[in-house]
């Protein structure tokens, strides 16, 4: 039984079963990859899940269940599992949405990804190995090199009639050199991916990580003070992704968010604008459809430094009697949640060499070490960090050592100017240079 013959199935039995409505989630996943060390392919992965997930109303309860076989019993004992928990949860006064017109975007998808072979792969990596080791005795290791691909294919199917179809792919490559100095060693990260196999560049990719693991070598003290910092692009959509979560209408409904009652308040600068974009095909979260059916449309968050609205899916909107902005999120196993499709913050007009410059003294953050002193609930930032102290806008030493101290919420009211440089990742985040005044940090 393929994937469509078994929503299909489970669609029917859900109807037989009287469920006064459902919606059903169907997964098929795919991942091949290898790593290499010292010139030898060392693993290899090859891994393929299926799976289906309902979710059905009886009496107005949901119930959710779920299963990895594709086979009648399976299916049937699947619908009673989700009646049984339907038993035990409050009801819900939702309607699942119809058929409705989408935006028509192109598929997400590149057949040469999936011809790429075990082989292919292994000698793009040996490549990237034998170019990043030529350059030079500083670099010492590189323990971390890996190649893959993952593929997907979705149906959402619900009893309103609707029947939605997708499937996506990309690859991805991810370098980890370590460079040696005066013994001091530094680990130079570079990732790429996406679904142009043209970006697969082994020279660029060798050169990248080999940059990384040199630059960031021979660092030297510095004085604790207040500084303004700039937050490279390289860091921060790792920095802001950390706190998304707060504009979640669910989060702000169990009082986890700093953002509660701030709609239509000031909580940014003016020229910082956060926006939800879901039909942004060069990032790679696009689609036209959430997890249970609402069109997915491009949201403004924050605009004029104003918050303008949280994400919904039915069942928050449902709480605040509004309608659901079409951010539901749900894997075949999961319940569902909220989530971003594709988050960018608008560029500002100067680049990320022009900020530097404007800088008479202060810090550029190039690398994140961890995000355990981060909390997405009270914004507190508390985080170590690499990168270069700057001086009458150039760098004028390597720094490591040093902790950040700030809040996130107070970090978007102290932003001074934005650059017009995202990276060049493949990403659902896309968040250009930050230059902060005010940032209070430990050597």
């Amino acid at each position: 039984m393929n994937l469509s013959e078994a929503v299909e199935l489970l669609s029917q039995e859900a109807r037989r079963a009287g469920a006064e409505q459902f919606d059903i989630i169907g997964q098929n996943m795919r991942s091949q990859g290898l790593s290499v060390y010292n010139k030898k392919v060392q693993r290899t992965e090859l891994s393929q899940s299926v799976g289906l997930g309902i979710r059905l109303f009886k009496n107005g309860a949901p119930g959710y269940a779920s299963t990895e076989k594709l086979a009648p019993d399976a299916i049937g004992q699947t619908v009673k599992d989700a009646l049984s928990h339907a038993e035990f949860t409050a009801k819900l006064n939702i309607e699942l949405p119809g058929k409705t017109s989408l935006v028509e975007l192109p598929e997400p998808w590149n057949d040469e990804i999936e011809a790429l072979t075990m082989e292919q792969m292994a000698t793009a990596a040996l490549e990237v190995e034998a170019k990043i080791l030529a350059e030079g005795a500083e670099i010492e290791n590189i323990p971390h090199l890996g190649i893959g691909t993952d593929s997907a294919q979705g149906i959402f199917a619900n009893s309103a009639g609707i029947w939605h179809q997708r499937r996506a792919n990309q690859w991805g490559m991810g370098v980890g050199a370590v460079a040696l100095r005066d013994q001091v060693r530094k680990m130079g990260v570079f990732h790429r991916s996406g679904r142009n196999l043209k970006l697969l560049d082994t020279d660029h990719i060798a050169k990248m990580a080999v940059e990384r693991a040199l630059e960031l070598l021979s660092p030297q003290p510095m004085a604790s003070g207040t500084y303004p910092v700039l937050f490279s692009h390289r860091i921060t959509s790792s920095l802001v992704g950390l706190f998304l979560s707060s504009f979640h209408a669910e989060v702000v409904q169990k009082g986890q968010s700093r953002l509660a009652e701030k709609l239509g308040q000031s909580i940014a600068v003016p020229q910082f604008v956060l926006r939800s974009e879901p039909h942004r095909t060069d990032l790679s979260r696009a689609k036209v459809m959430d997890s249970e059916g609402i069109p997915t449309q491009a949201l403004t968050l924050i605009e004029d430094g104003k918050l303008q609205n949280y994400l919904y899916h039915l069942e928050s909107a449902q709480r605040d009697g509004t309608q659901s902005t079409g951010h539901g999120v749900r894997g075949f196993g999961s319940k569902v949640s909220t989530s971003f499709h594709n988050t960018v913050v608008a560029p500002g007009s100067s680049s990320a060499d022009e900020l530097r410059k404007s800088m008479t003294r202060g810090l550029e953050i190039v690398k994140l070490e961890g995000a355990s002193g981060c909390s997405a609930v009270s914004g507190e930032i508390s985080i170590g960090v690499q990168g270069f102290l700057i001086e009458n806008g150039q760098r004028s030493q390597v720094v490591d050592g040093i902790t950040l101290s700030t809040n996130f919420f107070d970090l978007l009211q102290q932003i001074e100017a934005i650059s017009s440089t995202y990276h060049d990742n493949f990403s659902a985040i896309k968040v250009p240079d930050l230059l902060v005044g005010g940032v209070s940090v430990s050597a």
